[in-house]
């Protein structure tokens, strides 16, 4: 406002000066009438309309005052072309002024498209940016994925899974489901797991909880993945079965992307572990009586008596064998003797414990190695299968009938046999399964149904 003061008092020192020397000479009026023009366009520039009144006013008048001195057509001449200058001036102010307009409306959008663009490009950059963090991750899992055809049972793969991804992904915990195969299920159906935790690998058995079985029975209606909260299940399908499920909980979202390459390649390796497995099995399994052959068996009593040597622990081997199995097999056939073998494996494996070892020894021939398990145990053992298998009625097709065991047993000390030379396991199997053999015949020999101990043995 001081400064508007200021030049209105110019534009009165300027009209003064002019009325001052115009008593004199009239042509100092022409001359410097015309800066009155200024104030007037400095005041409409500003929007100071109130003192553009007032001056516009008071220049009215002086020319007036002067028209009174000197009343000649040129003075209203001059008049016309001060008011043509300043409406020239307005004039170029109002183009002025619009000119600024469309240059700041382009500035600003030019600023708006500009940081559009750096928006963009951030966004493109961040984006660039995260797809090589996931590629690189990604490479990072296909390499991880190569090592795991190293893995040939789910125990090395699940500690082969929990030592490679925990620096790759962050999980509360992964876990493998192995479904039983289809006609061995029972209800309730029990199910292997292999828990991957942060502090190691658990194996279990055990059923479904009411919140699994619903997970999994919504994956058997929509054989795809499926989440509950924080926890993602992958599906492997045998054929129109689920076979088996990668579960794991806690993951992020945007590492999803990830699990599910994982969980591909997972289909591929639990498959071929599973079949892997299976020939095994066909290799050291009977297939009739699902107890190991003859040959497996050896491997795994020569490891026992190892063992039982390193930790002085007793090993108690059985022999057991139908009787009059031939004369069984003429009277009902083949088949009948066949599902008979079956039951009496099943009784057998029902009254053994599940560190004991099982094997089919020749056609109706079983042999049992019982780890740290003495004499007398063992023969009450025996005495409760040879009882169990006397008491049974074998329904058959549409035959019933009945069967009797002779079994034989004999004893290795490993505490005695640990304070001796180097002892040549193989040997030592080959000695104890001769021993449990004779006993086996002896038992025939007395009458059969019954249970007899080495000769050497002596009860406590």
């Amino acid at each position: 406002m001081r400064r508007h003061l200021l030049i209105l008092l110019a534009l009165g020192a300027a009209a003064f000066f002019v009325v001052w020397q115009s008593q004199e000479i009239i042509l100092a009026y022409y001359l410097l009438s015309a800066i009155w023009l200024l104030p007037l366009y400095y005041f409409f520039r500003e929007k100071v309309y109130g003192l553009l009144a007032v001056s516009a006013a008071g220049i009215f008048l002086l020319h007036g005052w002067f028209f009174r001195i000197d009343p000649h057509p040129r003075m209203i001449v001059l008049w016309a072309v001060q008011a043509l200058l300043f409406a020239g001036f307005c004039y170029y102010h109002w183009e002025l002024k619009r000119f600024q307009d469309r240059a700041q409306e382009s500035k600003e959008n030019i600023r708006k498209s500009l940081e559009s663009f750096q928006a963009k490009y951030q966004t493109r950059l961040n984006s660039l940016r995260h797809l090589e963090t996931q590629v690189s991750s990604l490479m990072n899992l296909f390499e991880i994925a190569r090592d795991f055809s190293e893995c040939m049972d789910f125990n090395t793969l699940a500690e082969f899974l929990l030592k490679k991804l925990r620096s790759e992904l962050a999980f509360e915990k992964m876990q493998i489901f192995l479904m039983p195969r289809a006609g061995q299920a029972k209800e309730p159906a029990i199910i292997k797991i292999y828990s991957m935790l942060p502090e190691g690998v658990q194996e279990e058995e055990r059923v479904l909880t009411d919140l699994e079985r619903e997970d999994f029975n919504a994956m058997i209606y929509a054989k795809t993945m499926v989440r509950r909260e924080e926890r993602w299940y992958f599906p492997i399908m045998d054929g129109n079965e689920i076979g088996s499920v990668f579960a794991i909980h806690g993951i992020k979202e945007e590492d999803l992307a990830r699990v599910e390459v994982l969980s591909a390649y997972l289909v591929l390796l639990i498959k071929k572990i599973k079949l892997y497995e299976t020939v095994r099995e066909l290799a050291i399994v009977d297939e009739l009586t699902q107890v190991f052959v003859r040959q497996h068996f050896l491997e795994r009593l020569e490891e026992e008596l190892r063992r039982s040597i390193r930790f002085k622990l007793p090993l108690t081997v059985l022999m057991l064998d139908i009787d009059h199995f031939k004369r069984y097999n003429d009277d009902f056939g083949h088949l009948v003797g066949d599902a008979t073998l079956k039951e009496v494996s099943d009784l057998l494996k029902r009254n053994l414990r599940r560190v004991d070892i099982v094997g089919r020894y020749g056609g109706e021939e079983f042999i049992v190695a019982m780890p740290e398990t003495r004499v007398d145990n063992a023969a009450e053992v025996a005495e409760r299968i040879r009882s169990s298998i006397a008491r049974h009625d074998f329904q058959v097709y549409n035959v019933r009938t009945k069967v009797t065991v002779s079994q034989g047993i004999t004893v290795f000390d490993g505490e005695i046999a640990a304070q001796s030379e180097p002892v040549d396991a193989k040997a030592v199997a080959s000695e104890l399964i001769r021993k449990a053999d004779e006993s086996m015949y002896r038992a025939k020999e007395e009458g059969r149904n019954r249970v007899c101990l080495h000769k050497d043995i002596k009860r406590s």
